[in-house]
């Protein structure tokens, strides 16, 4: 009886950690641009921290290659419907987005992440 206990508790925890990835990053269906990128950024992830966690880029399809150092880590940014970069520790994972001039503040969508400090700004101009 324990152990189905215990596996409740995991299979539960395991579902609320997935359903916390994408519910501020507007997950759907996202489709990523077509066309070489005008800009690369290699950023790393680390518990709770990117590195670097400020960028500046021009206008138009940007690529995001992301590394986590530590820990399973994802990168959303505000306002882009279902962006999002997800990697396991020690891995690598790359994705591209077209934006337009403005603002974009990027983070860590896993529970407790961005609010202990893993978020970054974007200045696309």
């Amino acid at each position: 009886m324990r152990r189905i206990v215990t596996l409740a508790a995991v299979v539960a925890l395991g579902a609320f950690a997935l359903a916390g990835c994408g519910s501020e990053s507007g997950a759907g269906p996202y489709v990523e641009p077509k066309g070489p990128p005008v800009k690369t950024f290699e950023i790393s992830a680390e518990n709770f921290s990117f590195t670097p966690d400020q960028l500046r880029a021009p206008a138009g399809i940007l690529q995001f290659d992301l590394t986590s150092d530590r820990g399973i880590h994802d990168l959303v940014i505000e306002g882009v419907p279902g962006f999002i970069v997800e990697v396991g520790s020690g891995d690598t994972a790359s994705r591209k987005v077209k934006l337009e001039p403005g603002t974009y503040t990027f983070y860590c969508n896993l529970p407790g992440h961005r609010t202990q400090g893993m978020e970054g700004t974007l200045i696309v101009e």
